[in-house]
């Protein structure tokens, strides 16, 4: 009988206990060292993860995080259907949609061009760029010269997976690249190892954001989250995190 009213009392109260629950969706990538995924267990680790983690913690707020390909998250993100995306690059065309919390500091984050090895000499200004077809992630932010010209021909795919398996079989001969690490994990999963990076290069400091939807239904927990982040920057919160897994913490 008393595990019968229990059982009862809990039935009543789950509902009211739900509603109290403070949950942000937010989805991840595979971008080492900051997220690192591990396919067998469908999960990733990284600074980036534990930062908004702890911020979301101190505002009485926890944290559901979703695998997904960045232009997927993108569109979620932009009509509301997720809250958060870490990472996320400032643009004048994303403010439209997109509240960036933060920065938790500025990288140097200069846009390489993968090529063929022995191809080095091709790419030496951005103007030989218009010789050849570039292989772009969709929906990728790279410096705005680059991402305006539409002089450029442009080879659109999906993840840096696709790229790494596009370029493996001459789908285009240059590869414009944001993240190193991430896409030479890619080229060698496949067994890739022909490629070397252009000798022209564009240099650039960029702040790492949390992208958070203007359209989210948490959309009110913007200035207190912000709030939070910012405060762990200021603290050296941030900088912990980073140390924690051995990565150079980002400049302020």
């Amino acid at each position: 009988m008393v595990r019968l009213i229990s059982l009862i009392i809990l039935f009543l109260y789950w509902p009211f206990s739900l509603a109290e629950t403070k949950v942000l969706y937010a989805d991840y990538r595979h971008r080492p060292p900051e997220m690192v995924r591990v396919e067998d267990s469908d999960t990733f680790f990284g600074p980036l993860r534990d930062i908004l983690e702890d911020a979301a913690h101190r505002i009485g707020y926890t944290v559901i995080w979703r695998f997904a390909p960045f232009p997927r998250s993108l569109d979620d993100l932009k009509k509301g259907r997720i809250d958060i995306i870490p990472r996320t690059i400032k643009t004048k065309e994303r403010e439209a949609y997109v509240a960036y919390l933060g920065p938790i500091g500025y990288q140097q984050k200069n846009i390489s061009f993968l090529v063929k090895k022995g191809q080095e000499n091709q790419i030496n200004s951005y103007e030989d760029l218009y010789r050849y077809r570039i292989g772009v992630k969709r929906k990728t932010a790279y410096f705005p010269k680059f991402d305006r010209d539409k002089r450029i021909q442009k080879t659109l795919s999906l993840d840096d997976k696709n790229m790494a398996e596009m370029i493996s079989k001459n789908r285009f001969s240059v590869m414009i690249v944001l993240d190193t690490s991430s896409i030479e994990s890619a080229l060698n999963k496949i067994g890739f190892t022909q490629y070397s990076y252009a000798n022209y290069k564009y240099e650039q400091k960029i702040g790492n954001y949390y992208g958070m939807s203007k359209k989210s239904s948490n959309a009110s927990a913007y200035q207190t989250l912000n709030e939070a982040i910012i405060k762990m920057v200021e603290n050296g919160r941030v900088n912990d995190y980073y140390k924690k897994y051995n990565i150079t913490p980002p400049l302020h």
